[in-house]
């Protein structure tokens, strides 16, 4: 897999998605944004939540304690954009089940993962920087005992030392 291509797709994709739907929903505050992938590197998808959304979910549910909020507030899967656009995302997907560089899987993972975190710091720095100034960024990986470890890892390597801080604390 040539990585610098793909990294420039994944750009391409993410910055018009994300364009597309601060555009659609102007009204809300978006305080999350994540590209993932699955445990088998199989997509990239992106997911997107807000303060409104997240709130409307909070307000509905029953059990109101600190790890459910956590839970609805940083789990890119219950977001409300969660896998938002996925046509943007389609050929980039396909390129990673069609590539024989996962004949080394752990080094293809890596790979992914890192052209994903180099993806989020472009789009982060990049033409959206002011509208993504305050929200926290990062890269996440379903069904994956290190998601946790990569969405650190990523948010670190990504956003500022203050969003940085919130963001790391997000379970205490």
């Amino acid at each position: 897999m040539e990585w610098d291509e793909f990294e420039i797709k994944c750009l391409q994709a993410t910055v018009a998605a994300i364009k597309k739907l601060l555009a659609e929903n102007p009204e809300e505050n978006f305080y999350a944004f994540s590209l993932y992938t699955d445990s088998s590197a199989m997509t990239v998808s992106l997911s997107a939540n807000s303060e409104q959304q997240v709130n409307s979910i909070l307000d509905s549910e029953e059990n109101t304690s600190k790890e459910n909020q956590d839970y609805y507030k940083w789990t890119t899967s219950e977001w409300a954009y969660e896998g938002v656009y996925p046509e943007f995302f389609t050929d980039i997907s396909k390129s990673l089940r069609e590539s024989p560089d996962r004949v080394n899987f752990s080094q293809f993972k890596k790979n992914l993962i890192q052209t994903l975190i180099n993806t989020l710091k472009k789009v982060k720095h990049g033409e959206l920087s002011l509208v993504l100034s305050t929200s926290v960024v990062f890269v996440s990986i379903t069904d994956d005992n290190e998601s946790e470890n990569i969405e650190n890892i990523s948010a670190q390597s990504i956003n500022n030392e203050s969003i940085t801080c919130y963001f790391l604390a997000r379970y205490d």
